[in-house]
């Protein structure tokens, strides 16, 4: 099914890139030059995502829905083939944002393909010590082949590397501040 919505991405994307450089060129000697730069448009996420990263260095992000608080791997940033040092700097940035997310909120919620077991457990020590008292509540979320489409779509085009996702669940971790 992953596989099946990739080639039916690219086919769907090579026919409305087709239909906009034949509707851009009317036809003309022009039309094989415009219609391969328009096909690999998605391509430039990557020379985006370098240019973003340079004006907006923070690692994980907040972002607010529906009266909570999401903390998450920044977009523009990189998610494979990542060193010890950055996995290290990212989760010090999810447990210095998760502390400001909670300061600000009563509920914060904690989703990354990067998240696993132990890096809860030092998660919830971070916020041990940091004097805040919270309820937590771990679980996964179902991994759909469409979902999975979309991240590997996104790992191509940001990345350019072709990465297929292993995993069939989506680890989320949600914090609760206690009442006082």
């Amino acid at each position: 099914m992953q596989q099946a919505i990739i080639v039916a991405f690219f086919i769907i994307w090579l026919g409305i890139s087709a239909g906009v450089s034949i509707l851009y060129t009317a036809g003309t000697g022009w039309l094989l030059l415009v219609w391969p730069l328009i096909f690999s448009m998605p391509f430039l996420l990557r020379p985006l995502g370098w240019l973003e990263r340079q004006f907006r260095p923070n690692l994980s992000l907040i972002s607010r829905r529906k009266g909570r608080d999401y903390v998450h791997l920044s977009p523009w940033q990189p998610t494979v083939r990542l060193s010890a040092q950055q996995i290290r700097a990212f989760w010090s940035s999810v447990n210095q944002s998760t502390c400001e997310a909670l300061q600000k909120n009563r509920t914060v919620i904690v989703s990354s393909h990067l998240l696993t077991t132990n890096r809860a457990t030092r998660l919830k020590a971070h916020l041990a010590e940091s004097g805040q008292h919270f309820r937590c509540r771990a679980f996964s979320v179902s991994f759909t082949p469409a979902a999975r489409a979309v991240m590997q779509l996104e790992v191509l085009f940001r990345q350019w590397r072709w990465r297929s996702p292993a995993r069939k669940v989506w680890p989320v971790m949600v914090i609760r501040k206690k009442s006082s």
